[in-house]
């Protein structure tokens, strides 16, 4: 879990500012980006290193996951159209809930996750821009959504193994 954090946070973190550095965002849409990436960042930090002080760490890790999912749709939604590699946003609470959730739990994730940046391309499509999303595109969405989905069942079979082999020992 702390191998994600020094791994994955800062990717996260990077991909957002270079999309606020180099794609000439609205200030009013980098303004909310940066505040949703900072209030995420300080949730996440406080939850995970007070961890084990709750009493039920495993809901707390759960919830953060669809935490991270609600902050990441606000960010993506800014973003995204000056933006085209911000979808990866959406791995990470995926990837996160892998390396701790059993399987179906990892797919609810990660289909919840997929589903969010879709809701989020449709919504951007069809009610603010009022246009229809081509079918190229939609290609595109269901690519980024099975990506996402088989990274997380990807890294949980991973983390799955992992333990197994540990505990045999």
């Amino acid at each position: 879990m702390h191998f994600f954090n020094y791994v994955f946070t800062p990717f996260g973190i990077i991909l957002v500012l270079f999309a606020v550095i180099f794609s000439n965002l609205p200030q009013k849409d980098t303004i909310i980006s940066i505040i949703t990436l900072f209030i995420q960042f300080l949730i996440n930090y406080y939850f995970l290193k007070n961890l084990y002080h709750f009493k039920n760490p495993t809901k707390i890790r759960f919830l953060l996951i669809f935490f991270n999912i609600l902050t990441t749709s606000v960010v993506f939604y800014f973003i995204t159209a000056y933006w085209a590699s911000s979808w990866l946003l959406f791995t990470m609470p995926a990837l996160f809930g892998a390396t701790f959730l059993n399987f179906k739990k990892t797919l609810l994730v990660s289909i919840v996750s997929s589903f969010m940046m879709s809701f989020v391309y449709w919504f951007r499509a069809y009610i603010i821009l009022d246009s229809e999303l081509s079918i190229n595109f939609v290609a595109i969405i269901l690519t980024q959504a099975l990506f996402i989905i088989a990274t997380a069942v990807f890294v949980n079979n991973i983390s799955q193994t992992m333990i197994k082999l540990r505990t045999t020992k």
